[in-house]
């Protein structure tokens, strides 16, 4: 919020206005009157000032309080606005598990259930001829769920292949 840096701490109300809207706390709504006032205070003692630069006691006193004030509304305003938006305190935000909470194993990629091998007929992998000049690939010890896709999508295969080449000899 650079309003109160920008305007000399004639707008730091506004940051503090924002902090009040944001967190809709009543400490933060007090602290906005009170700089809204402090404000005002500030104005009337750079009013009685009848000087150009301010040098008369009630200017200096008008802008060491303005400039003062600005400066505790900026500080004030980032330390609410990393409160308010800074790391979360607890896991389930407003939402406090019962004693001794687990929650469940597997949950089967966030659908409700535990996962279960799909019954079927079994599938037979046929060996595919690897290019001579194609390096061996490593093998890697993949979870079963991603075996089992992979024989799927080969027997998928397999059929288009079939039915492609049934569909050339027509």
């Amino acid at each position: 919020m650079g309003l109160p840096l920008i305007s000399c701490g004639f707008l730091a109300w506004a940051a503090t206005l924002r902090v009040a809207i944001v967190t809709r706390s009543t400490l933060n709504w007090w602290l906005f009157v009170g700089n809204a006032a402090l404000n005002v205070l500030w104005v009337v003692f750079l009013a009685q000032d009848d000087t150009d630069d301010f040098s008369s006691p009630a200017g200096n006193t008008g802008m060491i309080g303005m400039l003062s004030t600005g400066a505790a509304a900026i500080a004030y305003y980032l330390y609410a606005d990393f409160r308010h938006y800074g790391p979360q305190r607890h896991v389930y935000a407003g939402y406090y598990p019962p004693q001794g909470f687990q929650p469940p194993a597997d949950t089967g990629y966030g659908y409700g259930g535990p996962t279960r091998p799909m019954t079927g007929p079994p599938v037979q992998n046929q060996p595919q001829p690897q290019p001579q000049n194609q390096p061996p690939q490593p093998n890697h010890a993949a979870p079963p769920r991603i075996d089992q896709v992979r024989a799927e999508l080969d027997e998928l295969s397999d059929l288009l292949r079939r039915d492609s080449g049934e569909g050339d000899k027509r």
